[in-house]
Formats: structure tokens, sequence, C-alpha cells
């Protein structure tokens, strides 16, 4: 139905020695279709991490919730607060009392957090309404450990927050998948991902090939990258295995150099992937450009906007369902 982004934006107040600067993101819903959900409007301090099964998960750091869950199709919201070790983790820096703010973020602390739907043997076509898992995983690089808690719908509570030594920095604006009860999220230091397996708590970190996680397909899990000079997009597909030993497969290589203009040759990166459906999302020099697996065949989807992480929003939708509220 279309996809999310998020936008940096900047402002200024106060003056003289007072005088504040403020770097915040706005989420963007962007349609490819003929679905325009009123509850995609620009949100100001609400950027959307992760977007699966028809939700929506957003952070909100100046609500008096932690993270506000929303079905871009039924407008139904859930919001939820972090339990106190995932606030310290979430807000990584300490209060200023004076300007009610926070800042000094500990650059050593990142976290992701990935959204899925939770009800039993569901296909994910229609998933309205229904329980949802939000599982958070991040790092501290100064104490070595890696860490994870997951958050229930059904009971409305977080479960305890597990950790392994290691040394691994998740990467707060990358891809994470979800093949059944696990969640994957990349490293940003290092060629591997994060495994956390939310029904029997363990967490593992397993070597994955050169390129970008960006998703999953069939149970399996996708990787992406363009190799330059001949700009080449190759796609790599891995089964992790119960014993974590993995088997890596090349899916496809797709030439890309014919089909975009020579403008965009000067930076193509690989910023998402519409599960299901098989297309990959490349920002350039040139604007945004969908690539289909299937085909190869390269779409220019936006000409003015190189875009950073896409998140697809993908649900059924029926127009019967009529006009739904417009805001908060």
């Amino acid at each position: 139905m279309g996809f999310l982004h998020n936008e940096s934006h900047e402002r200024s107040w106060g003056r003289g020695r007072r005088r504040r600067h403020e770097e915040y993101l706005v989420s963007n819903f962007v349609s490819t279709a003929s679905f325009r959900p009123p509850a995609c409007h620009e949100r100001r301090h609400w950027p959307a991490i992760d977007s699966r099964h028809g939700l929506v998960l957003f952070h909100t750091p100046k609500r008096c919730e932690d993270f506000v869950i929303c079905d871009l199709v039924t407008y139904d919201r859930w919001r939820i607060k972090a339990d106190p070790a995932c606030r310290r983790i979430i807000w990584n820096g300490r209060f200023d009392e004076d300007w009610g703010d926070y800042e000094d973020e500990d650059d050593d602390v990142t976290w992701n957090a990935a959204v899925l739907c939770a009800k039993d043997g569901c296909e994910h076509l229609y998933c309205h309404g229904g329980p949802f898992l939000v599982a958070l995983v991040g790092s501290d690089r100064g104490r070595q450990i890696t860490f994870a808690t997951v958050y229930s719908s059904a009971t409305r509570k977080w479960s305890g927050m597990i950790s392994v030594k290691e040394w691994n920095v998740v990467e707060m604006t990358g891809h994470n998948a979800v093949v059944g009860n696990k969640a994957y999220f990349p490293c940003e230091q290092s060629d591997s991902v994060v495994e956390y397996d939310m029904g029997e708590q363990k967490l593992s970190v397993i070597g994955a090939p050169f390129g970008r996680l960006v998703g999953a397909e069939g149970g399996l899990l996708l990787f992406a990258t363009v190799l330059k000079p001949r700009l080449h997009l190759h796609i790599w597909s891995m089964e992790v295995r119960p014993d974590r030993t993995t088997a890596l497969a090349r899916r496809r290589i797709i030439e890309l150099a014919p089909k975009l203009s020579g403008y965009a040759f000067l930076d193509v990166s690989v910023v998402g992937f519409a599960e299901g459906v098989g297309v990959i999302f490349l920002s350039t020099k040139a604007g945004l450009y969908t690539v289909e697996l299937s085909s190869s065949r390269i779409k220019n989807m936006d000409r003015e906007r190189s875009l950073g992480k896409i998140m697809p929003y993908m649900c059924f939708y029926t127009r019967e369902w009529g006009r739904l509220p417009t805001s908060d």
C-alpha cells in the first residue's frame, strides 16, 4: 500500500548562552496505491522503527509513553511504556531538569526493535486487532553485552531482560527480520546478525554474508548489496538451522547499469524490501527506485529525493470499511 520513512529536521530557540539547538525526526507515509490512510499524517518526534503484519511501531520520546503501535487501516493504536530496564536503554542519556529534556546520550548503547503479529496460525493477510509482540534488542559496547526483551500485548508486560557477553553493536537504523518466533537484527561493525528467540528466550550472534539484511522471504533471511563498478544488485538467502549453523545461497544477480541514469551511479544503496511481493528499494542520487526480483523490472518511485531506511506497509484492505478518523 505504501512505505514509511523518517526525515531529519532541526530547530533552534533561546538566546545567547541559553540558545539551544535540536535535531528531530518526522515520520512520513508515501502511498504507492490508491490507499490514503488518514492515520499517516506527518508525525513530529514519532520516528517509525518498524512495519510488519499491518502494524507500524513508532518511538514516541515526547509523549508519556515510549512506543505507539498503529494499524494504519483501522487506526487502532496501542500505547506502550517501557519497563525501567528498557527505559534506561532507550533513554540512554541523562535528564536535564532545567530544560526538561534528555541530553548527552551514551554512544556505547544502541538498540533496535521489531513489531509482529502474535495470533496463532495467522497467515498475516488480515491481522487487524489481534495480539502482537514488540521485540527490543540492543547492545552496550562499554559493558560488552547484547541484551533483549519482548513485550506482549496479551499480558501487557515486558519479559525479563536477558543478555549475553558479546561486543557486537546493534545497528539502530538497520532493517530487522522475523522468521517464526525469532527476530533478527543486523550488527553495525561486523557481518553478523543477532538472533533473538522470543519463545525460548535465547540470544545468539550469527555470521552473515557480505550484504545488508533487508528482511525475510519464505522462511529465509534475505541479504542484498550493490557492487561496483559494474553496478550489480546481489541477493543472497540464508537459512539458520536449529544448531545455529547456516546455509547460504545466492538467489539472484540483477544488472542495474542499463536501467539507471548515469547520475544515479554516483551513490546507490539498498534501503528496503517489501516482503511477500519481492521488491527491493534502492536509494540513488537520482531518486528512489524499486527492483522486482522476479522480473528484474526497475521503476523510479521518486525523482526528487534519495531516502534512507524504507519500511513498506503491507496489509489486506477493503474500501467497504468507509471513512476513518483523520487525526489524534
